[in-house]
């Protein structure tokens, strides 16, 4: 065996595991980014094969995956770099997935018969109305940040961008330590 075909059986090795990683991570829920990525990175995200743990998505998964694909491909462009940081951008996806699972998960309570009746149940309820209602503002400004992108591309001015990401960013957080209080 010369070194070229060790290489290439490496180089294959190497993108079979990444496959099968990205197969299980998206079986799992995980973003189709994170689940691409595994294609070359898959050492990274070994960790999140260990998360046996399934996850729920929530009633915004579809828009959260359709919102974020569009803002990563706008930011993609090389007129948009150093805007915004991929962490950033990680933290926030991963707060409002966080929130949409559990939004997922009230939902699923509410569905049971057992707890409809229950008089606390309208007030979970109205918590939940109030949380699907900031993760609709939040997605609205990722929209709004895809805008800004494009206004950076012909004005050249990041901040509005990065003030606009710090605010999202914040209400995000700000769910979240509701939800934990």
């Amino acid at each position: 065996m010369n070194a070229t075909t060790a290489t290439l059986a490496l180089l294959g090795a190497w993108l079979l595991l990444g496959g099968v990683t990205a197969l299980v991570l998206a079986r799992r829920g995980q973003p189709a980014a994170t689940a691409l990525s595994a294609l070359l990175a898959w050492p990274v995200l070994v960790p999140l094969l260990a998360d046996a743990a399934p996850r729920h998505a929530g009633p915004f998964a579809t828009r959260i995956d359709t919102c974020f694909t569009a803002l990563r491909t706008a930011l993609a462009d090389p007129s948009a770099t150093g805007i915004v940081t991929a962490e950033e951008l990680v933290s926030l996806e991963h707060a409002l997935r966080r929130a949409d699972g559990r939004i997922g998960m009230v939902d699923r309570l509410l569905a049971e018969e057992a707890l409809r009746a229950d008089p606390l149940a309208l007030q979970l309820d109205r918590a939940r109305g109030l949380a699907a209602d900031e993760i609709e503002s939040v997605l609205r400004g990722v929209v709004q940040l895809r805008v800004q992108v494009g206004l950076v591309a012909l004005a050249g001015d990041t901040v509005p961008v990065r003030e606009r990401m710090r605010e999202l960013g914040a209400r995000v957080r700000a769910m979240e330590e509701i939800s934990l209080a």
